[in-house]
């Protein structure tokens, strides 16, 4: 099974606030645009294993990918394993969410491809310790996200605009 797992763009973005366990409340207005990552997710034997086209980004453990794989099978006790390749369009260290929208890209194909039929509601919830970008790249479109970014309000579309999106050399993290 393959999906388009969509980047994304903040089109505003206030820190309003901190919590104690040191992340930062936010208020954000996200908007899903046309760079995509290409995921495709298919049933084997056993284990969790990625291929990626570009040789910079990792195909183990620390992928979110895998991680999202890894949560999806272990919470729904799933004996198989999957094999995960992922065509990497979206720039690393950008603030496109390119990892988030490639867990929840794993998490939507693996729902249907174990055929668990669970709501994009619980992926959501089920995607947010794996990152606070991951529930808004399961849901999609123009958002208001608010809190660290679980808490979310649909918005109406930001449609036929163009967007001009530059990528310098270098990245910055997200932490």
């Amino acid at each position: 099974m393959r999906i388009k797992a969509y980047a994304k763009i903040n089109l505003s973005l206030d820190v309003v606030g901190k919590r104690s366990d040191g992340y930062h409340l936010l208020e954000m207005i996200m908007q899903t645009i046309d760079l995509y990552d290409e995921i495709t997710v298919e049933k084997i034997e056993k284990d969790i294993k990625i291929k990626c086209n570009k040789s910079y980004v990792p195909t183990d453990e620390r992928n979110l990918a895998y991680k999202a794989a890894k949560m999806f099978l272990e919470k729904y006790k799933i004996k198989s394993g999957v094999e995960i390749f992922i065509k990497k369009n979206i720039p690393v260290s950008a603030g496109l969410a390119g990892g988030s929208t490639d867990a929840a890209g794993v998490l939507k194909l693996m729902n249907r491809l174990f055929e668990i039929n669970t709501s994009d509601e619980e992926l959501m919830e089920m995607g947010l310790p794996l990152g606070a970008d991951v529930p808004y790249c399961i849901k999609g479109g123009t958002c208001l996200c608010e809190g660290v970014g679980e808490v979310i309000t649909e918005l109406p579309r930001f449609k036929d605009k163009i967007v001009v999106l530059v990528k310098p050399p270098f990245g910055v993290s997200t932490k």
